[in-house]
């Protein structure tokens, strides 16, 4: 353990889902090491868990509001109140089981906006805020569920796109002073509390506690660490870093042919890996090695750079 407490004295912390398990558990230990926390949810559960830190000594205030579509008056609200934003934590969403052809499309916009959109809608509503502390973080919630799982694609869908959207965040935040990372948290929260199976109750209960995700997310969230683009399991005193994987490229002489790649459905599904691309140009550049083509001039923009 470091000799020295990692502070967030003099900064401010947004947390969406904050009236929640992992989101409140957050805010509580932002708020006992010196941060300035706006607690956001779309119910009353966010006065509570202000409540609370008030009581103990902290500053938080309320902001009862959806992410999807008043993402611009939480940010304001922050930056009334507090005068800047250094940290936002998305940990909103909702779910909805069932086979997905039958889910209304209603619902199935319902959850997607929960988790997807709110947490674009966040982004985007602070990003110049973030900016302008000159050490901003970013940090949005996936799931372990897009490995897959049955009967939630409508959960695993909006995960799978912040999983992804996070990584391109990270790439332009660079030069813009902000740093995005990604967590796929396991902890007992309303969303698990009454699954049918109460064994897996029990060890979620017994040993994926809040605060385990919460002190986690105050060492990724510290100004002194430098990870951007990363995205990281994290649950029960343990975390894993998550990585997209390419295994070795199997390379045919006729791929013009259907037959030609028959008989290498072993080789084409293998889990061998070979390379852990950072980007979607480098890999390109790693094909083209594999291809024994030059690479050229690749840049890490591919020509889409935004026109001023």
């Amino acid at each position: 353990m470091t000799s020295q407490q990692m502070r967030f004295d003099g900064e401010v912390v947004i947390v969406a889902g904050g009236g929640g398990a992992i989101g409140g558990a957050a805010a509580q230990q932002f708020a006992a090491r010196g941060a300035k926390i706006v607690v956001n949810d779309i119910s009353e559960s966010a006065h509570a868990v202000c409540e609370s830190i008030n009581a103990a000594g902290g500053t938080a205030i309320a902001s009862i509001a959806s992410t999807a579509t008043e993402a611009k008056l939480i940010v304001q609200t922050a930056l009334d109140a507090f005068g800047r934003i250094d940290v936002v934590l998305n940990t909103t969403g909702l779910t909805h089981v069932g086979l997905f052809h039958t889910i209304a499309p209603e619902d199935w916009d319902r959850v997607f906006d929960s988790h997807f959109t709110s947490t674009l809608g966040l982004a985007r509503a602070a990003w110049a805020a973030l900016s302008a502390s000159g050490n901003g973080r970013l940090i949005n919630s996936s799931s372990t569920t897009i490995f897959g799982g049955e009967y939630s694609s409508t959960y695993i869908a909006p995960k799978g796109a912040i999983f992804a959207v996070g990584r391109a965040w990270a790439l332009e935040g660079r030069s813009q002073n902000i740093r995005v990372n990604t967590i796929m948290p396991t902890a007992i929260s309303q969303m698990n509390d009454n699954l049918p199976d109460p064994e897996l109750v029990r060890v979620y209960r017994e040993h994926f506690q809040p605060e385990k995700v919460a002190g986690f997310l105050g060492w990724l969230a510290h100004k002194t660490n430098t990870l951007s683009g990363h995205t990281f399991v994290v649950g029960g005193g343990q975390a894993a870093h998550v990585y997209l994987a390419e295994a070795q490229a199997v390379s045919v002489a006729n791929p013009e042919c259907p037959e030609a790649w028959a008989e290498h459905a072993a080789a084409l599904t293998s889990k061998v890996q070979a390379v852990a691309p950072d980007n979607v140009v480098d890999e390109m550049r790693l094909r083209l090695e594999s291809m024994g083509l030059p690479t050229g001039n690749l840049t890490n923009q591919a020509g889409w750079a935004p026109q001023e």
